[in-house]
């Protein structure tokens, strides 16, 4: 970072994303385990501690509810998140010889230790990570219009330290909340069946572009694509690993499952699916959640159900370090 000009200067595209003092630490999760080591191109670093993300879950709403937020109110839910992705145009980008100059967005919605691509993208390089480093996408819950992703955001900003990776948050958008109008105006990520197909390509469509501009800022390519999703935005991740939306390379849903389930959709790529859920969960989102593993129990499909004892609707550092565990073991 170059303070003098207050923009991102890389000198050349072989510019490292960051200095690695080894390529085989052991990441600790919050209750002291050990998370276990990672294929060698998803380096971890040491310690992810655990703190749940505060702020307001979405709504369950009544009749066919919308399967995204699982519990309407839930004061111990995980919010936050950012940007749809954008190809970068509020950025400033020129050249300095052979350096790509490159000025953060400044928005609200990236919170310390983030830098915005655009006014609703946020992304955050850790030290740890390596050229070719992964890119993690986090998807937020439901957000209220004026609700800030802060807390999920340092949880996300403290796991991608100590796994290597380049975090990126985009942001939902109003009007996917379907299933209570008092969300309409909230931040949601698509979750019906008619919503998801009417949204999802245009969602996906603005974070490949994010991708491209964040790949020719940092002068790299990335090396494997993972999603984790919380609440309303672990069932989007449920779509997006389920049926092959986007290429990933590994899938994370908590506080999220899925009940009706598409199996003639299911993609020929099936990358390994983390689902977990507190125990003080809605019985409705465990269920959602034990019905997914289910299914992917009859189809073979790589995975991990986890209940965490004496938890609600939240998610912690832990959740991203057991997924890693997850995607890491897959063959």
């Amino acid at each position: 970072m170059d303070t003098a000009h207050g923009g991102w200067i890389l000198q050349g595209r072989a510019a490292p994303l960051a200095t690695l003092a080894t390529l085989a630490l052991t990441l600790v999760v919050c209750d002291g385990a050990a998370g276990g080591a990672p294929r060698a191109d998803d380096t971890a670093d040491a310690g992810a501690a655990g703190g749940a993300e505060a702020g307001a879950a979405g709504g369950a709403g009544a009749g066919q509810r919308d399967e995204g937020d699982a519990a309407s109110g839930d004061a111990a839910a995980g919010s936050g998140g950012s940007g749809a992705g954008g190809d970068g145009g509020q950025g400033r980008e020129g050249n300095q010889g052979d350096a790509l100059v490159w000025e953060p967005v400044e928005t609200d919605w990236c919170s310390a230790g983030w830098s915005g691509l655009d006014d609703h993208t946020c992304f955050h390089v850790p030290e740890t990570a390596a050229r070719g480093a992964p890119i993690l996408y986090v998807l937020h819950g439901t957000m209220a219009p004026d609700a800030l992703p802060v807390g999920l955001q340092a949880i996300a900003a403290e796991v991608a330290e100590a796994l290597g990776v380049v975090a990126v948050f985009p942001r939902g958008r109003p009007g996917l909340c379907t299933w209570h109008p008092s969300v309409e105006t909230s931040f949601c990520w698509p979750t019906r069946r008619e919503t998801v197909d009417a949204a999802a390509p245009a969602l996906i469509e603005a974070w490949m572009r994010a991708e491209a501009l964040l790949s020719r800022i940092l002068g790299q390519t990335f090396g494997r694509r993972y999603v984790m999703g919380f609440s309303n935005g672990g069932y989007l991740a449920s779509y997006l690993a389920l049926e092959g939306l986007v290429e990933v390379h590994g899938a994370g849903l908590v506080g999220a499952g899925r009940m009706v389930i598409e199996e003639h959709l299911f993609s020929q790529e099936r990358p390994p699916i983390y689902i977990a859920v507190g125990e003080q969960e809605l019985s409705s989102t465990i269920a959602s959640a034990e019905n997914l593993a289910d299914v992917l129990t009859q189809h073979g499909w790589e995975h991990e159900l986890v209940v965490h004892p004496g938890r609600g609707h939240e998610i912690r550092a832990d959740d991203f370090a057991r997924a890693w565990e997850a995607w890491s073991a897959a063959p």
